[in-house]
């Protein structure tokens, strides 16, 4: 009886972790094509983009971790030791790999995220202009929300 009862509970606690893990988040995207307006994407993962126009400023999460972010075509003007800020135009910008906060503010913007995060988007004009589109998960495109709204990256799903 005493056997059974060990073996029952070596059991139990051998398969409570792998009952945890068996919902984990995944990496969730952001697509953003021809977007006017304001973006902010607060993450652990990967932003590459571009902008006819416009100002990027990028807070790297985890200065120290050798992975800083990448400019180009613009006046880069660092903020402090973690952020800096790119304005200009036809400007693109990375950040791979880390823990980060990018914010867009311009015309014309082309961005690609992939992580676990939030995705702030509040597009530019009267809902009568066009803001452009974005994708989420790889759904399909709709319009940019005129009002600030918040997306969750990153989705809980059943084990794998």
């Amino acid at each position: 009886m005493a056997r059974l009862l060990l073996l029952v509970t070596v059991v139990g606690v051998l398969a409570l972790p792998a009952a945890l893990s068996a919902a984990s988040r995944s990496d969730g995207t952001l697509s953003v094509k021809r977007g006017k307006g304001q973006i902010k994407v607060k993450l652990h993962g990967t932003v590459i983009g571009s902008m006819a126009y416009g100002s990027v400023r990028i807070r790297d999460l985890t200065p120290f971790d050798g992975q800083a972010a990448q400019f180009r075509h613009c006046r880069l003007r660092p903020v402090n030791l973690s952020t800096d800020l790119c304005t200009g135009k036809k400007l693109s910008f990375r950040a791979l790999d880390g823990g980060y906060v990018v914010t867009t503010k311009g015309s014309g913007t082309f961005l690609s995220a992939v992580g676990r995060g939030t995705a702030t988007l509040d597009g530019a004009g009267d809902g009568t202009t066009p803001t452009g589109v974005m994708s989420l998960d790889g759904g399909p495109y709709q319009p940019i929300p005129v009002d600030p709204t918040t997306y969750l990256l990153g989705t809980t799903t059943p084990g794998k």
